[in-house]
């Protein structure tokens, strides 16, 4: 699914509808169908259009099939909705977990970002840093969007009124919530972030009316701060951030300049005349495959980084002088550009420019300059951001997976939150339950065959479990006798070991939230869906909530 996704996103950045449908359905003979996908009966799914005829499959042929059904069916069967006209959220990068220390603001396109174990930007550090996106969303139609965040170690997400996200050293975690909003209507838009160790990611996706998930397109998030007191105005040219010290330190006042070239560089009415800096940011698409040359004149202080290569270092300049650098492009990629100036007593003149074979010298600004930041693209052999997540939830031994939250437990059942998928499990059938990401150091624990606590310290405590309710988890210990422990302090509870699915089981079903049934039959019965998992048991579950269903080898 998320391939499909990487593949049609160049086309999405309009907000390109026309490659993603309501869902898609493959079968035994190699076909492909596309459109609304719902149950006929309990062996026959549809899909087709809206309105018109539908191609009825039997299960029986089934491969795969993903299901996302339109919250307007007449929106869907319309088309794609009118883009915006937005261009990105304003991210501020700190060098320190708490939004402290040095600052570096940027302009980027949406929130996608893989990082693993790279530096988030180029110069600061690759654990234990944050990350703060804000601005604005316009929904391109009104009604029902499902935001899914994803965060390696913690996030809080609001849009509107939406919040989610938690805000502790996790491995990695997957959260979902819905929110309703009007065609047009901006709301706020927020996402704070911060890395503690290790791999580090941030990702939001989004669906709603008529598509499917996906990265939020450019054009319907705009950057909003009370440090750009005119706004944003984003065309061609870099962000600039000035500074009233001269160590590029502390908040600045932000603007989108359309042209490096100064005579001289105009600080903010407020700043003084001398002694402060400014940094500009944005990115370069190269028109050819060459080596380009930059120079820039001045009489001040000045760095220049190209695609991470530092081209320009001469920040102690106090004198008139060109300095210049080379840095080799590839055709049609973007590359980060930083340039620094630092403005002491001089008269604070600059003029940038780049050239090569076969451009002739250009000032920077204009075609192939850009303010925003394209993510970074996250290829399949990198993995998944968030592996150490789906250890998360109750695990029956038949394999199945339930996300939801547990509110309680004891020797008999397992309960979830009220209107959960299922509500209830049987304790008999579960083989663990994971409160907190288990790092893959600690895995083993999981499948070593004893039974007891797993505790964040790392820790494995063997003994019977008792019950867990509220904030305590009792266990009655073989060293220590019968132990309570506090939920902050588990990490896992193992009961048993999780086994391969029932042989009667037919598909794997994975629902919205996350969580992972296997299925051996359907029951429709006026157009509500009845699953029947061996392990967790009968429940009726609305389509909507059903994301991806795939047969089982038999």
């Amino acid at each position: 699914m998320f391939s499909f996704l990487r593949r049609c996103w160049p086309g999405l950045v309009a907000l390109g509808f026309c490659c993603v449908q309501a869902g898609t359905v493959t079968t035994r003979d190699g076909q492909g169908y596309t459109g609304l996908v719902k149950f006929v009966d309990d062996e026959h799914l549809s899909v087709g259009p809206v309105k018109g005829p539908s191609k009825r499959i039997a299960l029986k042929d089934v491969v795969t099939a993903t299901f996302d059904v339109p919250v307007d069916p007449e929106l869907f069967e319309a088309g794609a909705p009118k883009a915006g006209k937005g261009y990105g959220l304003l991210a501020a990068y700190h060098d320190r977990p708490n939004f402290k220390g040095r600052v570096i603001y940027r302009i980027d396109q949406t929130v996608n970002h893989q990082w693993r174990s790279r530096q988030p930007v180029f110069d600061l550090p690759r654990d234990y840093f944050s990350v703060r996106w804000s601005g604005e969303l316009e929904p391109p139609a009104t009604g029902e969007y499902t935001f899914t965040l994803h965060a390696n170690d913690g996030g809080k997400l609001t849009v509107g009124e939406l919040a989610l996200g938690r805000w502790e050293a996790l491995s990695g975690f997957r959260e979902v919530g819905k929110v309703s909003l009007k065609a047009g209507e901006r709301v706020p838009f927020a996402f704070e972030f911060f890395d503690n160790y290790g791999e580090a990611s941030a990702r939001v996706f989004w669906k709603g009316p008529g598509f499917q998930d996906m990265p939020i397109a450019p054009t319907q998030l705009y950057p909003k701060t009370d440090k750009a007191p005119k706004g944003l105005k984003v065309g061609t040219g870099l962000l600039g951030c000035y500074y009233q010290n001269r160590f590029f330190y502390g908040d600045g006042v932000l603007s989108v300049d359309s042209q490096m070239d100064f005579s001289p560089v105009q600080p903010p009415a407020e700043f003084p005349d001398k002694n402060y800096s400014v940094r500009w940011t944005g990115q370069l698409a190269s028109p050819h495959t060459e080596d380009y040359t930059f120079r820039i004149q001045t009489d001040e202080g000045v760095r220049l980084w190209v695609g991470g290569r530092l081209v320009v270092n001469e920040l102690s300049n106090r004198t008139p002088r060109t300095f210049s650098g080379t840095a080799p492009m590839q055709r049609g990629a973007r590359y980060n550009v930083r340039l620094e100036s630092v403005h002491r007593a001089g008269q604070g003149n600059l003029k940038a420019t780049w050239s090569s074979k076969s451009m002739a010298e250009t000032v920077l600004g204009g075609d192939g300059v850009f303010p925003t930041y394209e993510p970074a693209s996250i290829e399949e052999s990198e993995g998944s951001e968030v592996d150490e997540s789906e250890t998360l939830g109750v695990f029956t031994w038949g394999g199945s997976r339930i996300a939801s939250n547990v509110v309680s437990a004891d020797d008999s059942a397992v309960k979830f939150t009220e209107g959960a998928y299922p509500e209830r499990v049987s304790t008999v059938n579960v083989a663990r339950i994971v409160m907190r990401p288990v790092p893959v150091k600690h895995q083993d624990h999981l499948n070593a065959g004893r039974v007891g606590v797993l505790l964040r310290n790392g820790d494995f405590i063997e003994g019977e479990f008792r019950s867990l309710k509220e904030d305590w988890l009792v266990v009655d210990s073989v060293i220590f006798g019968v132990k309570v422990y506090g939920v902050d302090e588990v990490m896992a509870l193992v009961l048993a070991k999780v086994g391969k699915p029932a042989r009667t089981t037919r598909f794997e079903l994975m629902l919205g939230n996350g969580t992972q049934l296997f299925v051996r039959s359907f029951k429709v019965i006026a157009g509500e869906v009845t699953v029947d998992d061996p392990t967790v048991g009968r429940m009726k579950i609305p389509l909507n909530e059903f994301y991806e269903m795939r047969a089982l080898p038999q």
